[in-house]
């Protein structure tokens, strides 16, 4: 089965997600261990252009939680709900989320240059 919507259906359904987002965070986890917390922005995004959502600023995590190497990302509300989860890789990879490295360092940085995303 098969469904194409158009650009202003994927940019509505963006531009909701968006709005669920506002304000909460990125989890970067291994293992069901979080190992880093980073805060989004309000407004998370300017309204979705094309069927893409282009994330404002992500705040840098300066002491990740724990050690170990992320797999998962969920991206939750403001009020700690969950709003959807994805894979995590490094830039070579088709992850959802691509880091310069998986590995992450309790204490350390971890930082998101940019995240979006894209309605078929």
């Amino acid at each position: 089965m098969m469904i194409n919507l158009s650009e202003t259906a994927s940019n509505a359904m963006l531009d909701a997600l968006s709005q669920l987002m506002d304000g909460g965070s990125i989890e970067l986890s291994s293992d069901d261990r979080v190992l880093a917390v980073l805060r989004l922005s309000t407004p998370v995004a300017e309204p979705a252009i094309d069927g893409e959502l282009e994330f404002n600023d992500i705040v840098e995590e300066d002491a990740a939680l724990a050690q170990g190497n992320a797999t998962t990302a969920r991206i939750l509300a403001a009020d700690g709900s969950e709003i959807l989860s994805c894979d995590v890789g490094d830039e070579d990879s088709d992850a959802v989320v691509k880091l310069n490295t998986t590995r992450i360092y309790r204490g350390g940085p971890v930082r998101l240059q940019s995240f979006r995303l894209v309605m078929p």
